[in-house]
């Protein structure tokens, strides 16, 4: 006499499905951990592949060492699938030059890499490669595939798409820390990683690519909306695992407004005092100057980032020291002295 099985309960049915789901996440490798790639010797120099991505490492102005296409491909080990096919789909061939190229040539001995986006490549020169120094050749491969991902966010051809990044900017990039693409005017002095970053919203991109991936605690810091921006749209959620971290390549400090000396220490009110130092907001940025004597604001113009004009306000003779304040914070003193009008006898 045979026996019909009876159907198991739905409890008992989700409880092997659950046991494998867990198994399957404890199994399961770090976030944005991948395994390393196979680095070949090739005629015309070294090809790295992982996967569908490959990048090709070709002899130019000078040659490809093996100890520096070994330390290329380690840089290219550390870094996601998901970003690699982002700025691989611009520019996946890596050159090897005595001074690095771009589109208007050589560039000068101290360049170290430079990406011709347009050409479909980056340009690595003696400056970063003599001497084989792994750590800064994987900041560097970072950075430079970070423009290479400016330009695949923004889509389309890639002439356009630097096009449009010098111009209107990076739709949801720019505008974190930029009034416009074109003029480059700085929303703040910080919430910035490096002081390279401040060059201009390209750069400030690769800076803020590399430290996402290899210090994104520090990027995070300086400026959640960018870490934010660099999670969801650059890495696809991607986490750096501890092992493509690099625990002393740290952000930069916070600044503020800072007085490094006036034009004029004693004036009579509605003198013109030049104030100059650092970390002032120009005339194209975003932010604002407040100048004060005594406490007392008073009408000034910015002429750049370093120079701001005031005029000394009605107000008793005196020490009277000077402040700049802007949405950075507010500048040490500066030693002032208003003195009487020749003028006035009472």
């Amino acid at each position: 006499m045979s026996t019909i099985p009876q159907a198991a309960s739905p409890a008992a049915r989700r409880a092997p499905a659950a046991g494998l789901a867990l198994l399957a996440l404890a199994l399961a490798p770090a976030a944005g951990a991948a395994e390393p790639g196979a680095l070949t010797a090739a005629s015309d120099g070294w090809r790295w592949r992982r996967g569908q991505v490959t990048v090709e490492l070709r002899h130019r102005d000078a040659r490809w060492s093996a100890a520096e296409a070994g330390a290329v491909g380690k840089a290219l080990d550390r870094l996601p699938d998901g970003f690699l096919r982002k700025a691989t789909a611009v520019a996946r061939v890596f050159y090897r030059d005595g001074h690095p190229r771009n589109e208007s040539g050589k560039r000068g001995p101290n360049v170290t890499a430079t990406t011709d986006a347009v050409a479909g490549y980056v340009s690595y020169g003696n400056g970063l490669l003599d001497g084989v120094d792994e750590r800064r050749i994987y900041l560097t491969v970072t950075h430079e595939l970070g423009h290479c991902a400016q330009y695949a966010v923004i889509g389309g051809p890639v002439w356009l798409a630097k096009a449009l990044a010098k111009t209107t900017g990076t739709p949801g990039w720019t505008a974190i820390s930029w009034t416009s693409a074109v003029t480059y005017g700085l929303k703040s002095w910080n919430g910035f990683v490096s002081d390279y970053a401040r060059t201009n919203d390209r750069e400030d991109f690769a800076e803020s690519v590399e430290f996402y991936w290899v210090n994104p605690d520090g990027l995070r810091r300086v400026s959640p909306a960018k870490y934010a921006f660099m999670k969801a749209v650059v890495f696809d959620g991607a986490v750096s695992p501890a092992s493509a971290r690099v625990a002393s390549h740290d952000v930069i400090a916070p600044v503020r407004p800072v007085i490094e000396r006036l034009g004029d220490t004693v004036d009579t009110p509605g003198s013109l005092v030049k104030v100059h130092g650092k970390h002032f907001m120009g005339p194209l940025d975003g932010g604002y100057n407040t100048v004060r004597y005594r406490g007392t604001r008073t009408l000034h113009v910015p002429v750049s980032r370093t120079t701001v004009w005031s005029w000394v306000p009605p107000i008793k003779e005196g020490a009277a020291s000077v402040t700049v304040t802007t949405q950075d914070g507010q500048s040490a003193p500066a030693d002032f002295r208003v003195k009487k009008p020749w003028w006035k006898f009472w």
